[in-house]
Order: structure tokens, then sequence, then C-alpha cells
């Protein structure tokens, strides 16, 4: 049965796995930090000295105006992105021409200065000289990528200043091209707004041109079919509506005029009939009537003289009174003229006005028929006027741009001057000696991690079962520390994944052991610090849980690790009992777990061979007692590697289990089951153990380990004295 680690700790296990791993590795991953900082140093020699030389530039916020008029060149405007854009541009390949041709007409030899001829030198005269000297051979294109590759152009991001800066390794030239390239990019602006001016101004000349010719021609049609449709205008209106309103007015003015003759004639009709009618004003107007009347009034008044003298038989009455019918008669007849004079005016006004009537309508049909020329007329002269609108605009830009040509001013300014560096600005030996660091490191961590998914890929369980041919009777998962100080009471939980792989691998061997004998089971392994005393222990307490009187005898006499484990003091051990000394007996040398209710027969370091205890008859005597003694007896072994200890064991017992660490590689498995085979052990079955990476290692004393494991390999190659065990 293989039981799944606890999810709630893979954290903790991963960190103790990462720790472990770079313990682990240690060696090989301070190999490649040496090797990193080896190589850094070897870099950081072998790298030229740099100079590092800054100009700074501002681009004036404020506008500059010489002429109350707008110019061609619209001011740059003042956000981030437009900033952006001018960094690019100084930092553009052809601001790096410009820069390569402005350097070169000041006379400073730039091939030089980057160090592209192999010279060097200090000072002023390094890279500039007297004449300007160029190499054929080099192209420009280089010295412009060298340029750009030594140039940094840069922003705060809370200012409108950039800063230029450049690197070389020459102390003079980096503070040479940083100016340069800020003079170049001011020139730069001012070619702009002049070369735009210009070109606008030469455009504009241009269009003025054909924009002439265009009002010309529609001023020049305008008027030829004004001419051709004779439709003149005076005052804003045409002739023929002058005309019409003249015709209208007269009418009124003749309209008028007959009203009052009519009026008048037959007032005068009316009173002709009686004496009111000389009080008529036309008849009193009428000189001759006035005569008529004056002398009528002289013979009245004769008539009345010659009436009041009493002369009635005057012979002068009779002549009078003829004259003055005369006179009367002569009055009427003037009357009756002026009357016919009314009527001769009221005809000749009807006839007027008849005549205006027929010239208005005549000029009325005329006008209908000349509304679509005028309406034709109106649209040559809008044409006209538009055109002639466009003209003038383009007439006061142009005037406007060429007073422009010559003022164009920079929209940056230089405010700090670069200056040569007095001291060299890399390489940093800081910067190469962190790289070194970093990068050995990193190399050293992934070799680890390749060399351990190695080793993981050769730690299949399906690789030891293959090559092996023992079968795997467990697989104890990991666990944490926390986990590890409380291992009794996890034993008896009947949630935890670890207490299920225990249970199944006790179930297992006692499946296997024969009936009615008590269970004897030998926990070994290829070497030291690899599990089998935890595991040992943990079986035990296991096979305490089902209710079997166990015992758990430390039979690792090179290292017992059995009374740490239960952390008891050992008081008389194995080696006393063995070595029969101050009449010991079994009882003496028990120890008692209550908390497991396991018996314990702890050990000590063995003076002499480990084998000379294990093979010796007493400890073959005290094994047979503890079979007759308790249900099973759990015997932590001697590793295969410290010597033939874990044959003489193996010997004596029921089922010998080999413990293969989680974290141990293929080949050192297979080495120390060979060396079990070798030595005539036969091992029923092998036990991957995942808990001991990372907690059991903390807890065991490497030291002693160590210490042991040494003694252990020095007895194995020594002559042993094996004891008979024929009668065991």
């Amino acid at each position: 049965m293989i039981v799944s680690g606890n999810p709630g700790v893979s954290e903790e296990l991963a960190v103790s796995r990462a720790v472990s791993l770079v313990l682990q590795r240690k060696w090989l991953i301070l190999a490649f930090l040496a090797a990193g900082m080896f190589g850094s140093t070897v870099g950081y020699l072998d790298q030229p000295p740099r100079y590092f030389a800054e100009a700074v530039l501002a681009l004036d916020v404020r506008k500059f105006q010489a002429l109350p008029t707008e110019s061609v060149v619209s001011p740059l405007p003042q956000e981030s992105p437009a900033l952006r854009t001018e960094i690019d541009i100084i930092s553009s390949r052809s601001m790096g021409e410009k820069v390569l041709t402005q350097l070169r007409a000041a006379g400073v030899d730039v091939a030089r200065g980057l160090g592209l001829t192999g010279e060097t030198g200090a000072g002023s005269s390094a890279a500039t000289t007297a004449e300007p000297r160029f190499h054929p051979a080099i192209d420009d294109r280089i010295l412009v990528d060298h340029l750009l590759s030594g140039v940094r152009v840069a922003n705060d991001g809370r200012s409108y200043t950039i800063y230029i800066s450049f690197s070389g390794a020459n102390p003079e030239f980096p503070a040479i091209v940083a100016n340069a390239y800020a003079e170049a990019y001011i020139d730069y602006q001012v070619d702009v707004q002049t070369t735009a001016t210009r070109h606008v101004s030469d455009w504009l000349g241009t269009r003025l041109v054909s924009l002439r010719s265009e009002l010309e021609r529609s001023e020049h049609a305008a008027t030829e079919f004004r001419e051709k449709s004779g439709i003149v205008k005076s005052g804003g209106t045409t002739l023929l509506s002058q005309q019409i309103a003249g015709l209208n007015t007269e009418l009124a003015k003749l309209r008028a005029q007959v009203a009052g003759a009519s009026a008048r004639l037959e007032t005068a009709l009316d009173v002709s009939k009686t004496e009111s009618g000389l009080t008529l004003s036309e008849v009193l107007n009428s000189p001759a009537i006035q005569q008529l009347r004056t002398e009528e009034s002289r013979l009245k008044r004769s008539l009345a003289t010659i009436s009041e003298s009493g002369a009635v038989k005057n012979p002068q009455i009779p002549e009078l009174k003829s004259q003055l019918e005369t006179i009367q008669a002569q009055i009427a007849v003037e009357v009756d003229q002026i009357v016919e004079s009314l009527r001769n005016e009221i005809e000749v006004s009807k006839r007027q006005q008849a005549g205006l009537i027929a010239s208005l309508k005549q000029m009325q049909t005329e006008m209908s028929i000349a509304n679509e020329a005028i309406v034709q007329a109106d649209q040559l002269d809008r044409e006209a006027s538009a055109n002639r609108a466009i003209y003038e605009s383009y007439l006061a830009r142009y005037k406007q741009t060429i007073e422009q040509d010559g003022i164009a001013m920079a929209e940056a300014r230089i405010i700090s001057k670069a200056m040569p560096p007095s001291s060299r600005a890399g390489p940093d030996a800081a910067t190469w000696l962190l790289a070194g660091i970093v990068f050995g490191l990193a190399g050293g961590l992934l070799a680890a991690v390749l060399l351990e998914l190695r080793s993981v890929f050769l730690r299949r369980s399906t690789a030891y079962e293959e090559h092996a041919g023992v079968p795997i009777v467990g697989r104890i998962p990991e666990l944490s520390q926390h986990q590890r100080t409380g291992i009794a009471k996890l034993i008896c939980q009947g949630h935890a994944p670890f207490a299920h792989a225990v249970a199944d691998l006790q179930g297992r061997l006692r499946l296997s052991a024969r009936a009615g004998n008590a269970l004897t089971v030998s926990v070994t392994s290829a070497g030291p610090r690899e599990g089998k005393t935890f595991i040992a222990s943990c079986l035990a307490r296991s096979l305490a849980a089902t209710g079997l009187r166990t015992v758990l005898l430390d039979a690792n006499l090179l290292a017992p690790a059995v009374a740490r484990e239960f952390s008891i003091q050992p008081g008389r051990t194995l080696v006393d009992l063995v070595a029969a000394r101050d009449g010991i007996s079994l009882d003496d040398i028990l120890r008692h777990d209550g908390g497991s209710g396991i018996d314990l027969v702890c050990a000590d370091l063995a003076e002499g061979p480990a084998e000379h205890v294990l093979g010796h008859e007493s400890f073959a005597r005290l094994l047979g007692t503890l079979k007759q003694t308790y249900d099973a007896v759990v015997i932590d072994s001697v590793p295969v590697g410290s010597g033939s200890g874990a044959l003489l064991v193996s010997a004596l017992v029921d089922a010998t289990i080999f413990v293969i660490p989680a974290g141990s590689d293929l080949l050192q498995a297979m080495s120390g089951l060979r060396k079990a085979a070798a030595a005539g052990i036969v091992v029923d079955g092998l036990v991957i153990n995942e808990a001991s990476r990372g907690t059991l290692k903390r807890r065991a004393s490497p030291t002693k380990d160590l210490q042991a494991a040494n003694e252990g390999r020095k007895r194995t190659d020594a002559a042993v004295d094996m004891p008979s065990i024929a009668g065991m």
C-alpha cells in the first residue's frame, strides 16, 4: 500500500526539500560560485576603462514671438509623449549622422576617439587634431553605430530636462560627443523651423500664382456674362429694375393727377349750373375772366349809381345793361372753356397712364426673362468673391511667412555643458562581482537541480524492483518536523497516511511469518543515516498498537540510536549482557516505553568489532529468549556496508527488510543490495523511506554516524573472528 503525503504540510516539505538539496549539493554550488567570481574577475580586468560625460538640455515652456502672427511650426506640446518623441529623435540614427558630420567639421578624429584605430591617449589631443584625420577603411556606418551605442538620452519623468550622456575609453572624447549631440539637437530644431518656413513660403508663392489666375478668370467671366446679358447694375440694382421702379412712380403720380382732375371736373360741373361756379379756383385764376369780372363790376356800379340817382329813364341804362349781358355771356364762355380744359387734361392723363401701364407690363416681361441670367450672374459673382477671399488670405499668409524667415528660434537650450570627467566611471568592480555571484549561484543551482532530476529519475520505485528483483513491501510518506516530534501519537491516528503506511508494512510482515512462531524482523540499509532506526521504531510501535507483545532490539553497535529515538537513558545495554558483566540478566537491560507499550533493548558502542557481539552465542540465546517471551521482535540491525554484522542478524530472524531512503540514487541502492546478496543476506522486501528526508538529518548526529561508519568500514577490511553459529 502506497500512501501519499499530507497536503497540509506540502509547503513546509517543499522548503525542507529545497534546503536539503542545497546542503546536499553545496560543494557543486560553491564550485560554480567560485567559477562565476573568477570569470567576473577576469572580465573586470579585461575591460578597458570607461569615462562618462553628460550634457543637460531644457525644453523651454515659454514661447518667444517676435511677430504678432502664428508661426509655421507650432511649439512642442508639453506632454510626456512629445518629450519621449524628442528623446527618440536625439537617439536616432539621423541625429548620429549629423553629430558625425559636425565632429568632422570641428576637426575631431572620431575613429580614434571611439578606439577603432587601436590608438589610445589622454588629454585633449587624444581625439582632436589640428587637421581632421579620416580613416577610409572605417565605414561611416560603423562610426555611427558606435556613437549610437555609447550615447544615452534620458528624462527624469518630472521635468522637461533632457540628459545626454556619452561613455568612451578616452576622458576628453565623451564630453565632446555629448556637447555635439546637444548642439546638433538645437541646430535640428532651428533647421526644422527654417526649412518648414521656407517650404511653406515657396508653396504659398506657387499657389498664389494659380489663385491669381483663377481670380482673374472668374471675374472676367462674370463681367463678360453681364455685358452679354445686358445686366448692368447701378447702386446695387440693375437698370431694368430701376426703370420699372421709375415707371411705377410715374404711374402713381399720373393716377393721382387723374383722380384730382376728375374731382375738380365733377365739382366744376356741379357748380357751373349756379353762379357759385365763378368761385372755382381755375375761374378765379383765369386772367380773361378776371378782366371780364372787373368790367362787369364797373358796369354794375354804373347802373347802381344811375339807379341811386333816380334817373330811371337815363339813356345809358339800356346800353349799360347790354354791355353787362355781353360781359356775362363772355364769362360763361370762359367758364365753359375751363371745364372743357379739365376734361382734356383728364383724357391726356388717362392716355399717359395707359402708356405707362403698357410699358410697365413690357418691362416686367423682360424682367422675368432676365431673372435666370441674373441668377447665373450672381453665381459667377459669388465664385469670383470666394476666389478673391481665398487669394487675399493666401497673400496675407505669404507675407507673414516671408517675415518669419530668418527669425527661427530653438525650443531647447543647453543649461549645462558636458565637462571632461576627472575619474573613470567603469567598469564597476562591485557590479562585476555581483554579476559573478549571481551567475555562479544560478549555474550552481541549475546544475544541482539537473543532477537532482537525474537522481529522481534513477530513484523510481519501479526501477528498484526491476533491477533488484525484490518487491517493495512499504513506502513511508514524508513527514514534517512538527509531525516528527509527535510520531508516537501519529502511529495510532486512523486518518494519518503515515499510520496507514506503517500498518500496511507490519501487516505484510505478519502475513509472511510462520504460524505459531513469534515474528522476528531485521531492519537494515546500505549505509548509515538512511532511516532504518526510524523505520524499526515505527514498525515496533505499530505492532504494539495491534496488541502484540513487542520488543525492539538495538543491534546497531556501530551507531546505536534506539535510546535516542525514544529519549531514554540506556543504562545496561546489549553489550553488557553478551559480555556477562556483573552477572546481569535480561530484565536488567530491558527498558519499557509507556507511551507505546514497547520493551526496548538498548545498545552502546562496542569496544571491539560488532561481529564479536552479534555472532556470540549469548546473543543467539538472547534472541531465542525474546522470541519465546514476545509476539514480535524487531531488530535495528547494522548497515550492510559496515561489515558482516547484518548477515549475522539476518540468519537469526524470519524476515529482513532493506530500507532505501527516497533521496538515494538507484546506483547507490543497487550497490547496497549487491553487498547484501554477496554477504548471503536474503532481503524479503524493500521499504522506500521518504520520512527521513530533511527530518532525520536534523535529528541525527552526523559526527557520530560518520565515525561509526568509518569504524565499520575499517572492521570490514580487517580479518573478523566469526564465532560458530551452527547451533543457533
